[in-house]
C-alpha cells in the first residue's frame, strides 16, 4: 500500500501460474466486499478492460463500469477477430455495473453495439487535462514536428513516418521528434526499427526517437513545437492531443473514432485519414506554410480545452455523476435520473 497525495493505493501480487487470475479476482472482490462491509466504500468504479467486474455477487453498494476501451472494443476498431472468451467477461463486467459511463460518445455507442447493450444509459464524462490559467507566450520553433504516444500501429505512427519525405519535399529543415517507449510490429520486432526502416537515410536523419520522457518535458515540447500530430487509427478519448492543445500546440488528429468529439476541423485543428500518408503531409505542410491559419488553430484549440475538457470543468460533471449514482441506487433505480 501507498499514498498518492493522500488517496491510499493497494497493489496485488499476482503470479503467473496457470489459472492465477481466477484466484487473483476473486481475492480482488473479497477485499472490496470486506472494505463494504466496513463502510469504507460509497461506491466501486472498475474499467471496462478486462472484465474486472464480471460474475461479482450483489453489494450494498452501486458498481459503475467506466468505458476507456476493453480490448474487445480495441481489437473491433483494429480490424481484428476479439478473443471470445475475453469478450465473455468483459461482457458480463458491463452488464454487472449498476451505472456505465465512458469517456467518449464514440466509444459509448461502439461498445453498446460490440456487448448488445440494448438501451442501457451510458453518461458520457470526457477525459480531462490540467490547464494552466495563463500560459506564457514562447517562441515556436519553425521547423519542429511532435509525436507522443507508444509507437504500436493502432497510433498511426507509421502513417505519419511513410508521410515524412513528402514533407522534407516542401520543408526541408522540419524535424520530426517522436517521444514514446518503443512497441511491437506484429511479428514481435521492435516498431521503432521498423519505422526506421520504412524511409531511405537521408529522411532518417530527420526523424528522432526521443523514447519514453516525463510529462514537464513532454508539456516543454508542446509549448515551443511548430505542430503536433496524432494520426490514430483507434482511440477511445486521447490525452495527447488535449496535451498539446491545451499548451497552444496547433494540432492534427485522427478523424476516426472520437476524433470529432475533440476537434471540428479546420475550427480548432485538423482531422486527417490515418491510412492517407499524402493528406498527414499536406495537414503539416499547411501549418508550416500558412503562419496565420496555425496561429488560430493553436488559439481556438486551447479555447476549446479550457472551456470543455479542463480538469476545473470535468472535475465537477464526474462528481455530480457519482451523487446521483448513489441517489438512484438508494431509490432502486437502475441509472442516474439526470
Amino acid at each position: 500500500m501507498e499514498s498518492d497525495h493522500g488517496v491510499s493505493v493497494h497493489r496485488f501480487k499476482m503470479s503467473y501460474r496457470p489459472l492465477e487470475w481466477v484466484r487473483a479476482r476473486y481475492f480482488l472482490y473479497s477485499t472490496v466486499a470486506r472494505w463494504v462491509q466496513a463502510g469504507l466504500v460509497d461506491l466501486v468504479e472498475a474499467p471496462d478492460y478486462q472484465g474486472l467486474a464480471a460474475g461479482w455477487p450483489a453489494l450494498p453498494i452501486p458498481v459503475i463500469i467506466r468505458m476507456h476501451g476493453s480490448s474487445t472494443y480495441f481489437a473491433a476498431e483494429m480490424g481484428k477477430r476479439p478473443d471470445a472468451a475475453m469478450s465473455l467477461i468483459e461482457g458480463a463486467s458491463l452488464r454487472r455495473g449498476n451505472f456505465l459511463c465512458s469517456c467518449s460518445r464514440y466509444t459509448a455507442e461502439r461498445s453498446r453495439h460490440l456487448f448488445r447493450l440494448g438501451e442501457s444509459k451510458i453518461a458520457v464524462l470526457h477525459n480531462p487535462v490540467a490547464t494552466e490559467a495563463s500560459l506564457t507566450e514562447t517562441r515556436r520553433c519553425e521547423d519542429q514536428v511532435v509525436f507522443s504516444g507508444t509507437l504500436t500501429a493502432k497510433k498511426g505512427v507509421s502513417s505519419l513516418v511513410r508521410a515524412w519525405a513528402k514533407v522534407l519535399e516542401s520543408c526541408p529543415q522540419a524535424k520530426l521528434q517522436i517521444f514514446g517507449k518503443d512497441g511491437r510490429t506484429e511479428s514481435g520486432s521492435s516498431m521503432k526499427d521498423h519505422l526506421i526502416s520504412l524511409v531511405p537515410p537521408h529522411v532518417q536523419n530527420t526523424i528522432h526517437f526521443h523514447g519514453h520522457v516525463d510529462f514537464a518535458q513532454l508539456r516543454s515540447v508542446f509549448r515551443s513545437a511548430t505542430v503536433a500530430v496524432f494520426p490514430s487509427y483507434s482511440e477511445a478519448f486521447a490525452l495527447a492531443p488535449m496535451e498539446a492543445m491545451a499548451e497552444g500546440c496547433p494540432t492534427i488528429y485522427s478523424q476516426r473514432a472520437s476524433g470529432r468529439e475533440l476537434i471540428q476541423d479546420g475550427e480548432n485543428g485538423l482531422l486527417v485519414d490515418p491510412d492517407n500518408p499524402n493528406a498527414i503531409a499536406d495537414a503539416i505542410i499547411k501549418i508550416f506554410t500558412q503562419h496565420q491559419i496555425a496561429k488560430e488553430l493553436a488559439r481556438k484549440g486551447r479555447e476549446s480545452i479550457e472551456s470543455h475538457f479542463s480538469l476545473n470543468v470535468l472535475l465537477a460533471r464526474n462528481i455530480q455523476f457519482y451523487l446521483d449514482c448513489l441517489r438512484s441506487f438508494s431509490e432502486g433505480l437502475t441509472q442516474p435520473t439526470h
